[in-house]
């Protein structure tokens, strides 16, 4: 089966490498580095100008929607915001009802929208396992331990011998 694959890459590479050597009807060869070289250059230039225009249209887009937004949020409602007893400033449409609250004036030019992330991971508590290293240290006095570690051994030692097996079944096709 090895020996079939070597054979298999030894031919496609011989053709391949034919293609530099061989000749069309009209005498150029099938293949060339200054052709491959043109066209890997066309390609990138054409990749180049989709990139482009995709980021063109992108910024395009992202302009026009917080344009929408600041018009809406500045002509239809109005903004407050107080400071808690932390010193933490809160905004909100509403007035706060326990606290002094400031109306905003919102200038569109002075927004700057940027795409919200995704912070719920951030409220998620690492889970702590419930062993310990201690728990999982080996002593050499006992004996239940020791039994553990023989029957771990066997059992890996078992999978290993299958493995070898399907791996010599499958070399023998």
């Amino acid at each position: 089966m090895k020996y079939f694959a070597y054979l298999a890459i030894s031919i496609m590479t011989i053709a391949l490498i034919s293609l530099f050597y061989l000749k069309k009807p009209d005498g150029k060869t099938w293949l060339s580095v200054s052709s491959m070289s043109d066209k890997s250059h066309h390609i990138k230039e054409k990749i180049v100008t989709l990139t482009g225009n995709t980021f063109d249209n992108a910024v395009h887009n992202v302009k026009q929607a917080s344009e929408k937004i600041v018009s809406s949020t500045a002509s239809n409602s109005k903004i407050f915001k107080w400071q808690d007893d932390t010193g933490q400033w809160h905004f909100s449409d509403t007035p706060n009802p326990h606290a002094k609250s400031i109306e905003v004036k919102l200038n569109p030019k002075d927004i700057t929208v940027i795409a919200a992330e995704d912070a719920s991971i951030l409220n998620n508590t690492p889970k702590v396992s419930s062993m310990s290293a201690a728990s999982e240290t080996i002593s050499i006095l006992d004996p239940d331990s020791v039994q553990k570690l023989f029957e771990d051994a066997g059992s890996v030692q078992d999978k290993l011998e299958k493995r070898n097996k399907e791996i010599n079944s499958l070399s023998g096709l």
